[in-house]
């Protein structure tokens, strides 16, 4: 108990540090070329163990590269978060699809086939420290916080529905142009 409480910190202080450096940074940051698919698949490698012990099913989608001007790290933050939330909301043996479009636009798709979200839930997703209480998953409720704040910075597109192909949730960003 003491090292998933301490675990639990870690991650809330991560998470404020990370919200804290977004908004204080307001200026426009010089972006350089990102691969994101090459940091999607790093963050991805960091979560396998986690959908290991849960048995849930992590598949990756995408073509052999795909450049974004955004900086380095960025797409893992986006990508660390959008999974992270699917793999603690989804029930054990859940499948959870990540998937990269290149064109027309580039587009980050995440979809899991856990419960989904009420359109109530749905409406306050992104609120700081807000969390849907009925799945037992603990965490802070910062995550969304985080993708919204970044969507916004990088004028990032965000679409949140029910997945018609696996039933959960799919999440949906979109990028203004390639690089």
């Amino acid at each position: 108990a003491v090292l998933q409480g301490c675990d639990r910190a870690t991650r809330l202080v991560t998470q404020l540090l990370q919200l804290a450096r977004l908004d204080a940074d307001d200026a426009d940051v010089d972006a350089v070329p990102c691969d994101a698919v090459a940091e999607t698949r790093s963050t991805l490698a960091d979560l396998g163990p986690q959908a290991l012990a849960r048995n849930q099913l992590l598949s990756f989608f995408a073509p052999d590269r795909l450049r974004l001007t955004m900086p380095q790290g960025l797409v893992g933050v986006l990508v660390s978060n959008l999974v992270d939330n699917a793999q603690r909301y989804s029930p054990e043996g859940a499948s959870i699809h990540v998937q990269w479009h290149a064109t027309p636009k580039p587009q980050l798709v995440v979809q899991d086939s856990g419960p989904g979200l009420s359109d109530k839930d749905l409406a306050r997703l992104g609120d700081r420290f807000f969390r849907v209480n009925t799945s037992g998953a603990d965490g802070s409720g910062l995550g969304w916080s985080i993708v919204r704040r970044l969507a916004q910075r990088y004028r990032l597109h965000v679409l949140v529905e029910r997945s018609v192909e696996l039933g959960g949730l799919r999440v949906v960003l979109t990028w203004p142009e390639v690089c």
